[in-house]
């Protein structure tokens, strides 16, 4: 008991310093994976190979989140996306609500695939201008476009694919929780709608101008390039949910994204500069963008590697196994009550800690994969929409003119109370 102590005080330890901002993730994270082998008693050349074998571990990943980069690239650099958001505000007209709900729609749509702070930025710049001269309030506009964010990231395949590497999942498991948050995060976006932008709440809020150029808009076409991967990767996910064959087929995320690509080259409009060119830049911008969260993949991998290690295993699982929950009230309970430990790069974020914990939690009585997956893809929103240590809420606040701690307080209810749906439905689904 005593070393199972000692190993969670590097956790805890490690997320103090996050918190804190005295330690980034992608240093964090492997300084704890080898601190915690140590304090194990791993042997030294079991310690090699949680370094060498656990920046390999999440490899398909890393691979997924680089696609999907090009992907975006692909999607901003030809038009796609503005021309998504502008024809969207065209169907929109005057109405504030109606405009607001169908762009953070559209919102939701792109970032199924897109992902970054450069797709952010780019889909941003194009989307609050529109809002602003609505007369919606600013920390209105900062909260529709991180819930219409989280709510797409709910079917982004290159988290998908974390999960599956991770927890040993299938794409129809993942399915089958991911349809119900998403009408749940989606309930609660409207809420949020509804409430914080009634008419006496809209005020004129002008951008500061652009200079006037001529879009030409991308053919429709064109438009489902962002939604292309999905479209086999879910096709077979929901036939073998149906049909539930004996060898029972998961179409490869990374195949599904290279034929996004394919058809993203084909389908949008020709640069001036030629497709092999563009194909060429976005790789290069693209795997630009994506360097810091396949950087955290790498400590990510390696922490896994050493919390699935039987010495570690064999110490914590005593402990984990009296603290976690057994029963469906009581995983409902205490993930709710745990939910804030999502923020701030807290033992439940997916990008900090969360992925190195999951294995050891799938290992307790009564839970398992398919449960710790629903739980952090649930307290995972919280993280996705609130958390004021995510570098694209900080520039979401910095741009529409409000403290980031704002946004925390006016999401933090909404995605809470989507948090416990998800958790109800995760503890029916998975749960005995």
């Amino acid at each position: 008991m005593t070393l199972a102590l000692a190993l969670l005080g590097i956790f805890a330890i490690m997320a103090v310093l996050m918190y804190l901002n005295r330690l980034p993730a992608i240093v964090a994270l492997p300084i704890m994976a080898i601190a915690i082998a140590i304090v194990a008693r791993v042997p030294w050349q079991d310690l090699t190979a949680i370094i060498s074998d656990g920046a390999f571990r999440l490899h398909k990943a890393y691979a997924t989140a680089i696609l999907g980069a090009v992907i975006a690239e692909i999607v901003a650099k030809t038009g796609v996306a503005e021309t998504m958001v502008k024809k969207t505000a065209e169907l929109g007209g005057d109405r504030p609500i109606v405009l607001a709900l169908l762009l953070t729609g559209v919102i939701a749509l792109l970032f199924t695939t897109l992902g970054g702070l450069g797709a952010v930025i780019m889909v941003a710049t194009i989307v609050f201008p529109v809002l602003l001269a609505l007369g919606l309030p600013q920390i209105a506009v900062g909260c529709l476009f991180l819930l219409g964010m989280s709510l797409g990231g709910i079917f982004n395949l290159t988290n998908w694919q974390l999960y599956k590497e991770t927890l040993g999942l299938s794409t129809g498991t993942i399915l089958t929780f991911a349809a119900p948050l998403a009408a749940l995060m989606a309930a609660a976006t409207v809420g949020f709608a509804i409430i914080q932008l009634r008419p006496n709440k809209l005020r004129r809020y002008w951008a500061d101008p652009e200079p006037e150029r001529k879009l030409t808009f991308a053919p429709w076409y064109s438009l489902l390039t962002p939604i292309i991967p999905l479209v086999p990767v879910l096709t077979f996910g929901i036939y073998n949910l149906i049909a539930q064959p004996e060898a029972p087929f998961d179409f490869p995320i990374v195949t599904a994204m290279i034929i996004g690509i394919a058809y993203g080259l084909v389908a949008c409009p020709r640069p001036p500069q030629g497709r092999i060119q563009l194909l060429t830049r976005s790789a290069i911008d693209g795997i630009g963008a994506v360097a810091p969260a396949v950087a955290l993949m790498l400590g990510i991998g390696m922490l896994i590697q050493a919390v699935t290690h039987p010495l570690v295993l064999q110490n914590v699982q005593p402990l984990l196994t009296a603290i976690l929950p057994s029963t469906r009230l009581g995983y409902v309970v205490v993930f709710t009550l745990l939910a804030p430990l999502a923020l701030y790069r807290g033992p439940l974020n997916v990008w900090g800690m969360g992925f190195g914990l999951a294995n050891m939690m799938a290992a307790a009585p009564g839970l398992g994969p398919a449960s710790i997956m629903a739980a952090l893809l649930s307290v995972g929103q919280l993280q996705g929409v609130s958390d004021p240590t995510n570098t694209h809420n900080v520039w979401i606040a910095n741009y529409v003119g409000v403290d980031v701690q704002r946004i925390l307080r006016a999401t933090l209810p909404y995605v809470w109370i989507a948090a416990l749906g998800g958790l109800v439905v995760g503890a029916v689904l998975f749960m005995k």
